[in-house]
């Protein structure tokens, strides 16, 4: 049948259709009450689709199945997947879509893969599906769709547009007015939104005219009008009811409408049903409860309960008879799985049966698909909507489906599946096991407050089996890293008394414990005297002991406990060594971490790039954007600005859905920015993400953020306002004993504040105390700086003096940047003090290596000091690599390297229409014509 009024928004979503050849994507939001028509709508938008080149994938949310882990995306997907050879779905699951393979196994994955990576993976694997074509996504009823996912769809929403990907859903109006799954989806994107109006009367008097009456009189006709709302659907149940009662369509048979209330659906549909036997309405309960398991024979098996012990069974003969009857009469659809032809129709079966009876009909299912070994996801559901019977048995699947869930990382589905199981309960063998992966499930959804309630219940429960002392403290580890200090050190205490002669859980314990205080910024000295007691008698090749020695080498770098050289010696301890399977992320950060406060950025950066690979063919986006984070903050250090902003540029798109980790992105980003001279861009950053209010400094690193702001405000010439961030960051870093400058160089901002407001006195005491504890750590980077600081408050000779010992000092370190800057602030001040000839030498190469570094701001101030010493330097014009941006450059260098535009993309959370655009942009700059001639390019300017 021809849609009726509804020209317009097909041509609105086959103009978007028409974009995808562009490579450019979109998002349509079709929004209508039940009924209107926006099924009818998709449909035809997918046919006329599928005659372009364009590869269509369907799927549609449902009440039942909204507790079926990725359930909307296994819709999507999956039959693109069955119609591809084995050797091309390979390929689809390369790289950063690997991991989204998980959701589509019929074994699930690790359970300590977040969701996030599996849907950042599932991402990629859309983008790969889009290069072979372009795509056009469709999900009706998405107000249905389960949570794991939505949060697929919303992941992609935000990047669809850089796509050949169109994203049409279909939803009702009631998401525009609360915090709907639709309102989660569509949260801060911008959707091409299509509402369906009512049909006008003109189209109300065809469709009764082709469907009941030819002649039908004007006035019946707009008497259908008024009572359906113009509503397709409804009217269309009007017209089966009137034609069941043999209304003729005249206006002395208008009064019928009057007797259509508004649940005339209900007893319509029921009505009809009843009409064709008892056995419709059997069948057609089954068909509701089963949902999209609803098979011939499960229905048949389940309508033959529903009818109840006295009736006999019914043959296959009799019940597809039925069925096929249901399907005339357009009640069912013609396919399979059964399904009803709306979802309205399966609504008003389905609340038709009574609550107790639904209880028993889902149990029935329940069972029905255990028989046939069906997977628990599919069974779980069932069991949800049964009330508990303290059957084992119900407890054990629900137990089965949560492992799975987590196993496709699907949290939220995995931790209603447990909270039910401990509902049922489980038996008093698996009580304890049912209950840690619980709380382990609520810790990985984030429900922290949960999770230390469940914990402590746990404790406290005199009959509970002895929680085995490895899990013990791999879930105490997990609460601790999560911040749940007080619940997780509770936990590690009972594993450490539960297994008093391991010395090897006894060092797990005492490592995840001290990590848990370095994040909760507990005052450091117990743990490391606590660590030091523990590396005497360690081995330091297994991973447990190289996680002790990367905690003390970190916790005393952060203090200045221990000098640089003894640092280093423990750090590198850490890092011999293949990187272990698990936990690799917390080694890399704090061995390269005590590494980077060390002054050894070489080590550390290579630390950091096999973490950081790791982290990649992992697919483990958490580790990988704290890795990153840690990378900028030390490229920086080492003079390279180009890399540290590439790098936090990166670290920022993998938190862009993370709020909580926004902050730290951030900060590396606006650091190497304020390196580079670009001050706006650097604020740019700090409005976009919202990050100008104060932020609480609750945990160690939080620093980052608080000294970065600061460092732009002084460049901003608001000393003041950095004040007031370098009081938050030094005075609780002070007051927790991370007392380290090469940690937190915050006193030699603070130096510069004061001493731009006026503060001469303070900014003496801040100078002396950071050379007095720079000097106790004895890294040469970090005495370069204080000497700095030092030199910023004295005058004359004495100035001079503090400056070229500062220049003398970092010549020998791993940190350009700061020797440029020493050999800059030494050549102005030999200039200001009549010394010329003597200041060109210092400033010459402080020109120089600003220029590798990429210190643009630090390059003009180096050329304007020159001049005024009296020598003619070239002015420095970016050409050739120098004038590439940092991701220009990062592209160009992984492409010299053999990578493909595919694989650029993937590593760098770009678009390959992104990479394209970059890499021609690098060719124009670097005056080539073809990849083949990147190498040399970039080559020959270093």
């Amino acid at each position: 049948m021809t849609l009726l009024e509804r020209d317009h928004e097909q041509l609105r979503i086959r103009d978007h259709v028409a974009g995808l050849d562009a490579g450019t994507g979109a998002i349509v939001l079709v929004e209508g009450a039940p009924g209107i028509g926006k099924s009818a709508l998709l449909a035809e938008v997918c046919r006329t689709a599928q005659g372009q080149e364009v590869g269509v994938l369907t799927a549609h949310g449902g009440e039942l199945e909204q507790d079926m882990p990725f359930g909307v995306v296994r819709q999507l997907f999956e039959p693109a997947l069955h119609a591809v050879a084995p050797a091309d779905r390979a390929d689809l699951f390369t790289g950063a879509a690997r991991l989204a393979s998980v959701v589509f196994d019929s074994r699930p994955g690790s359970p300590d893969t977040s969701v996030g990576d599996v849907v950042h993976a599932l991402h990629w694997l859309c983008a790969n599906l889009a290069e072979r074509r372009p795509l056009l996504l469709v999900v009706d009823d998405v107000h249905w769709a389960d949570e794991a996912s939505l949060r697929f769809l919303s992941h992609l929403s935000r990047r669809v547009t850089h796509l050949p990907i169109l994203l049409l859903l279909a939803t009702r109006p009631a998401w525009r007015h609360d915090r709907s799954p639709t309102a989660q989806v569509l949260s801060g994107v911008s959707a091409d939104i299509l509402p369906l109006a009512p049909l006008g009367r003109e189209a109300v008097a065809a469709l009764v005219r082709d469907t009941l009456s030819p002649g039908a009189d004007e006035s019946f006709c707009e008497a259908c009008a008024t009572v359906s709302g113009g509503n397709p659907f409804l009217l269309t149940e009007a017209i089966n009811a009137l034609r069941v009662k043999g209304v003729a369509a005249r206006a002395s048979e208008v009064h019928h409408l009057g007797a259509l209330r508004s649940d005339f659906i209900t007893r319509s549909v029921l009505a009809r049903i009843t009409s064709m036997g008892p056995q419709a309405l059997h069948l057609a309960r089954a068909v509701a409860v089963l949902g999209s398991s609803a098979t011939l024979h499960r229905v048949a098996t389940l309508a033959d309960i529903a009818a109840g012990p006295t009736r006999p069974d019914t043959d296959a003969n009799q019940t597809a008879h039925t069925v096929d009857l249901l399907v005339r009469e357009a009640v069912l659809a013609p396919g399979l799985p059964l399904d009803f032809v709306h979802p309205l129709l399966r609504t008003a079966v389905y609340t038709d049966i009574s609550a107790p009876f639904r209880a028993h009909l889902h149990k029935a299912a329940a069972l029905l698909l255990a028989t046939e070994q069906v997977a628990p996801e599919h069974i779980a559901p069932h069991l949800l909507a049964c009330e508990p019977t303290c059957d084992p048995w119900v407890a054990d699947a629900l137990h089965s489906a949560a492992h799975a869930a987590s196993g496709r990382s699907a949290i939220e589905n995995a931790v209603r599946f447990l909270e039910r199981a401990m509902i049922e309960p489980p038996a008093p063998s698996v009580r304890t096991s049912v209950s840690v992966d619980l709380i382990r499930a609520l810790v990985r959804a984030n429900r922290l407050g949960d999770a230390g309630i469940r914990l402590q219940s746990l404790l406290n429960t005199p009959d509970t089996t002895a929680i085995p002392a490895e899990t013990a403290v791999d879930l105490g580890t997990q609460l601790v890293i999560a911040g749940q200090h007080h619940h997780g050190g509770h936990l590690l205490q009972y594993a450490q008394s539960a297994a008093r002669d391991s010395p090897e859980i006894a060092i797990r314990v005492l490592a995840a414990a001290a990590f848990g205080g370095l994040t909760a910024m507990d005052p450091p000295h117990i743990w490391i005297h606590q660590l030091e007691q523990a590396v005497s008698g360690l081995s330091a090749t297994a991973d447990t002991d190289r996680m002790v020695y990367a905690t003390l080498a970190f916790l005393t770098a952060a203090t200045g406990d221990r000098t640089a050289d003894e640092v280093t010696r423990m750090a590198t301890v850490a890092a011999t060594g293949p990187l272990p399977a698990r936990g690799f992320g917390l080694l890399v950060n704090l061995a390269s971490a005590a590494l980077a406060i060390c002054g050894q950025n070489d080590d550390a950066l290579q630390l950091l790039d096999a973490g950081i690979d790791a982290a990649r063919q992992d697919g483990d986006l958490t580790t990988l954007g704290y890795l990153s984070v840690l990378r900028s903050h030390t490229a920086i250090d080492a003079g390279r600005l180009m890399e540290a902003e590439a790098d936090g540029q990166t670290a920022l798109e993998i938190y862009q859905e993370r709020p909580e980790e926004r902050p730290l992105a951030a900060a590396v980003l606006v650091d190497a920015l304020v390196a580079c001279g670009e001050t706006a861009a650097a604020q740019d950053v700090l409005t976009t993400f919202g990050l100008e209010t104060h932020l609480p400094l609750n945990w160690l690193i939080s620093h980052f953020f608080h000294l970065a702001r600061a460092r732009l405000r002084l460049h901003q010439h608001r000393p003041a306002d950095a004040l007031v961030d370098l009081a938050v960051c030094g005075d609780a870093l002070t007051a927790a004993g991370y007392t380290n400058p090469a940690f937190a160089g915050w006193r030699f901002e603070k130096v510069q504040a004061h001493l731009a407001l006026g503060d001469t006195a303070q900014a003496c005491a801040l100078a002396a105390e950071e050379v007095e504890l720079a000097r106790r750590f004895r890294s040469p980077r970090s005495l370069g700086t204080a000497l700095r600081s030092a030199a910023a408050v004295a005058k004359g000779a004495e100035r001079l003096a503090l400056l070229r010992e500062a220049v003398t000092i970092l010549e020998s370190t791993s940190a350009p940047l700061h020797h440029a800057h020493a050999l800059f602030e030494y050549g102005a001040a030999l200039r200001r003090n009549g010394e010329r000839s003597a200041a060109q030498e210092p400033l010459r190469r402080a020109l120089h290596h600003a220029s590798r570094c990429g210190a643009q701001l630090l390059t003009r101030q180096a050329t304007d000091e020159l001049l005024a010493a009296g020598a003619r330097p070239r002015r420095h014009t970016l050409s050739g690599p120098e004038a590439l941006t940092a991701q220009e450059l990062r592209v160009a260098h992984l492409a010299a390297a053999g990578a493909t535009n595919r694989d650029i993309a993937q590593r760098l959370f770009v678009t390959r229409r992104t990479v394209e655009i970059h890499l021609t942009n690098a060719y124009r700059k670097l005056n080539i014509t073809s990849r083949g001639q990147l190498q040399a390019a970039l080559v020959s300017s270093d």
